[in-house]
């Protein structure tokens, strides 16, 4: 069996950043609140998604391909969760800011307008250093009997361009046993069927499902490709019924069925104030089958 077939129908995973700033409470929640825990990014102790990997001033620290980091700071405290609560379908999701991402930050730092041989390369090589970064992350939940799920986050496409871009991410697909895009912008359907992701994970806010992305998704999901829809505002709680009427509008569009769909929640996780919700882990639980994506309640671990 597949890696992400093992996972149950519409499950349920982070995007990846939670507004916590303590990474054990964070990493608590990752693996309580969700089918398939992720490894917590928190901006408020790391940064955005560019400093978590360049540091707070690209200009100044730089990046060379001997740079190395760091763990992520709930790292520890996600394998010691892990140990105590192991997914049954053994995933774990791990999350890397994207290699035309940070190429833009530093071309930006820099005030070059590179070449986009120039730009491409440096691409490859930062996705080259992000590899064997993350490897070693892969490596350590193998080594627990997990296997991992790398999403690639690449918000800044808009600005790097499509391109040939679908290269630069091959040292990364090749270091995990699935991995995924995460694209909380405008999506490029070209792009997506020619990188032919384990999964797609996208902002139902933002992509709307036009004729184009039907038809690209009717082909990725024809391929195998799974799709995570953006819709679980956890920070917005309020606007539940929305997201729901956004994504039966989308299904209506694009028959996927839920073995073939996960649920995360839409962009703009990190800036929800924890401590203004209940202070305990949640998880969300499915309701009985039905039809179509199940609704899900939630209840204090």
């Amino acid at each position: 069996m597949g890696t992400l077939e093992r996972v149950p129908a519409w499950a349920t995973t982070g995007v990846g950043s939670l507004p916590f700033t303590d990474p054990e409470r964070a990493a608590a929640h990752a693996v309580a609140a969700y089918d398939i825990p992720f490894c917590p990014q928190l901006p408020r102790l790391e940064g955005d998604m560019i400093s978590e990997w360049l540091g707070a001033d690209p200009r100044r620290c730089g990046w060379s391909p001997e740079r190395d980091r760091e763990r992520p700071r709930a790292w520890d405290a996600l394998l010691s969760e892990l140990a105590t609560r192991p997914p049954e379908h053994g995933l774990v999701k791990l999350q890397v800011t994207g290699p035309a991402t940070l190429a833009c930050a530093l071309e930006r730092e820099r005030g070059g307008a590179p070449s986009r041989r120039e730009a491409l390369a440096l691409a490859t090589e930062l996705a080259s250093w992000l590899a064997a970064n993350v490897a070693e992350q892969v490596r350590a939940l193998g080594e627990r009997g997990f296997d991992a799920l790398l999403v690639v986050d690449e918000p800044a496409l808009g600005v790097f361009g499509v391109r040939g871009v679908e290269a630069a991410w091959e040292p990364l697909r090749a270091v995990a046993p699935a991995w995924a895009l995460h694209l909380c912008c405008s999506v490029s359907w070209d792009l997506v069927e020619r990188a032919e992701p384990d999964l797609l994970s996208f902002d139902l806010a933002v992509a709307c499902i036009d004729r184009r992305a039907a038809t690209a998704l009717e082909r990725l999901l024809a391929r195998g490709t799974r799709l995570a829809w953006g819709v679980l505002a956890a920070h917005r709680p309020e606007h539940a019924l929305h997201g729901a009427r956004r994504l039966s509008s989308a299904l209506a569009r694009v028959p996927a069925t839920g073995e073939q769909s996960l649920l995360t929640a839409s962009c703009g996780t990190a800036a929800w104030r924890p401590d203004a919700r209940a202070k305990s882990p949640q998880r969300w639980r499915r309701s009985p089958p039905g039809d179509g994506p199940r609704h899900r309640t939630r209840r204090a671990e």
